[in-house]
Parts: structure tokens; sequence; C-alpha cells
């Protein structure tokens, strides 16, 4: 307890203290990420002239010419990743969605229809986004009940959003075609999505998105959870999941038959499971600052995990290249919510990992920093 206390403080401190603000495209003001992380007192990740290039190292593969991969998910057939290359995190900036070819290792293009249509899949009353500031953050696949594939997208761009996508095959590759989408009520800051078998999905909410940062500070300080999970149905809209009030919901998914739900509590350091029927917590698990949970063909949980301080040590300096902020993969039982590491990472050729998702005997790792995919065996 006195730890996080600790912890707590210094980020108040932090933020406080930082005297360099930024607009958000909507107009919300955040504190300059350089000024915090120059103000702390703590080292900074640089990259160094010859990380630049696209060499794979220390045992893991590299995939490059990305923009902030901050989260990934496999096409059907497996073949091929889309990747949701994400703009500046708390700027709204521009961002687009592209692939991964796992046979090839290069990044290929994906096209979007953006032509509005009659037959949504989402809100009636939701139209096109503005489709030059798309900012995509969280993603997830399903095929639905009438076998088509939805992928879901956290939008940031002008609005918050999760947009509606159905996923095509187009000859040897794939394209997008927009199918609506749904805004979620308030002030929110949402950040990734879980898609169900029904259609519905599941997004978590941060924190308001317009709340200063020193009031965020002073809410934590006080221990007073910011943020928790809406479902969306196509006949309810948003309805507050019960039980899902903590200190910075940030990934989630969804087990195979969509009875439990697993969300990383990323200030709170631990992975949590709703029963979707009753709403309680039935389990947690600890893991220090969770990003984005995958779930693979076998059940598994897989985690990547910051090791870093989240408001004291950016990435804003890093220019080209990866970011080298420390992180770990964490793989987890479903049932006993047991843990095991499967790798800790600190330095190149990859640092930041955002997502962790398991393709075979590899573990595909994006990040929300740099121009980089990288890969994992298993049993290394």
């Amino acid at each position: 307890m006195l730890g996080k206390i600790v912890f707590l403080l210094s980020l108040f401190i932090v933020v406080s203290c930082s005297r360099e603000e930024t607009a958000h495209s909507d107009g919300v003001v955040a504190p300059d990420r350089e000024a915090v992380a120059a103000e702390s007192g703590l080292p900074q990740p640089r990259t160094e002239t010859d990380l630049l290039d696209c060499r794979d190292m220390n045992g893991v593969s590299v995939y490059c010419g990305y923009q902030n991969p901050e989260d990934l998910v496999l096409v059907p057939g497996g073949d091929s990743l889309i990747v949701s290359e994400m703009g500046e995190f708390l700027m709204d900036t521009p961002g687009e969605i592209s692939m991964l070819d796992l046979i090839s290792g290069n990044r290929t293009p994906i096209a979007i229809d953006w032509t509005d249509i009659d037959d949504v899949w989402g809100d009636s009353e939701c139209g096109l986004p503005d489709i030059e500031a798309f900012s995509p953050h969280g993603i997830d696949l399903i095929t639905r009940p009438d076998g088509l594939h939805q992928l879901l997208v956290v939008n940031h761009g002008k609005r918050e959003a999760v947009e509606f996508f159905e996923l095509l095959p187009q000859g040897d590759n794939w394209s997008l075609k927009w199918r609506g989408c749904a805004l979620p009520p308030g002030d929110p800051f949402i950040n990734d999505v879980a898609g169900l078998q029904d259609g519905g999905f599941f997004v978590t909410h941060m924190w308001d998105k317009s709340t200063p940062f020193e009031m965020i500070a002073e809410k934590f300080l006080k221990g007073e959870n910011l943020g928790w999970v809406w479902e969306w149905q196509r006949d309810t809209g948003f309805t507050k999941v019960a039980g899902s009030d903590e200190m910075m919901p940030n990934g989630i998914a969804v087990n195979s038959d969509n009875t439990k739900i697993f969300v990383n509590i990323y200030l709170g350091n631990k992975t949590i499971r709703l029963d979707r029927k009753t709403g309680e917590t039935d389990g947690s698990f600890e893991v220090q600052q969770p990003d984005n949970i995958t779930v693979d063909v076998d059940g598994s949980l897989w985690v990547a995990s910051h090791r870093h301080d989240p408001l004291g040590q950016t990435c804003a300096a890093v220019t080209e290249g990866p970011c080298l902020l420390p992180f770990q993969v964490v793989r987890a039982n479903p049932e006993t919510l047991e843990t095991e590491m499967i790798r800790y990472v600190d330095g190149p050729p990859m640092g930041y990992g955002t997502v962790a998702l398991r393709v075979n005997d590899l573990v595909y790792v994006g990040s929300a920093h740099g121009d980089r995919v990288v890969s994992i065996s298993i049993d290394q």
C-alpha cells in the first residue's frame, strides 16, 4: 500500500509540474509529455542509430514499416495479421489499419470502403466518421452468427467511437467495408474492445476525457475508480457493466462462450475476471501495468505488461525506430489464473510492447510507439 501511495504521489507531482501543454484534436488540453519526462528526473529511452534498421536480434524477429502498431488480430485462415496503427497517445492524431503478411513478413495496405450504407451493424443514428481524422486504437475480430467477419475498431478521430467493419476477401488479400458505429455516452476516453458472438461488444472506458490530469491524479490518490466497462447491444445501446469500476481499465477480452470478461487494470497492476451473469469479480491475478489482453485457440490469456514508470518515463523523445521501454509477455490460465512469464524484454530490437498475440509457436508483439512489430518463439 505504501508503494502505491508513493507512486501516486509522484504521479501527481510530475503531472502538476508540467508547464507546457498540448491540445487534443477535440480541444482537450493535456500536459506535454517531454516536459513531464524532463521534470521527473528519470532516465528516458533513446534509440541508437544502429537500431533504426530492421534487424532480427536477441532471438526476436522484426517487421518494420509501421506507425505505432498498438493492437493486432489474426485473420481467418491465419496467414496475416490486421494491425491498428495508432496516432500519438492522448493526441488523437490520425492513424490507419494495415496488415502484416506472416508468410513474407511484409507490411501490406488494406483498402477501406467508407461508402455510407443502409444495412448498418452499429447504432442507426451514428454516421460516417471524419475519414481524414480516423485514429484507431484497440481492435477485435469476430465471426458473426451469419458467418460474416466483423472488425471492431476504437476510433479517437474527432469523436470517441467504436467503428464496425466487415472484413472481406479480395483475391489473395482482404478489404474492409464500413458497417456503422456506436458512440458511448458522456465524456468517454475509450481504449480496447472485445466483440461478442451476438454482434455486440465490450469496450473499456479509462476516464472522462476532458478531466484535467491534475484531477485524475488527485482521484487516484484518494483511491477513486475513474473507469469502467461498457457493454453495447443493438437493441439496448450502452450499459455499464456491474462491478467494472476500476483504476484505468485498459485491455479487454472474453472467453470462447462469452461468459467471462477479462479486463486489464493498468494502474491497479492486475487483470480481473468478471462473471458476465452475476457481474461479480470472481478472480484476478497480479501483473504490472497490463496493456492489451488476447485469448489464443486453447483459451489461454496473453498479456503485454509494461515495466516502467507510466507517467515519469515516456517515448516522446524517440522520433525514429523503436521505443525501448521494458516490457514482458505473460501467459495466464483462464480457469486457475496462474501466470507464467514467457519473455522479459529490456533492450533492442523493440520495447513498450502493448499487445501479445499467439500464432502457433510464436507470439507477435506490437507497440504504441515505434515503427515495428516483433515475433518471439514461445519455446525460447
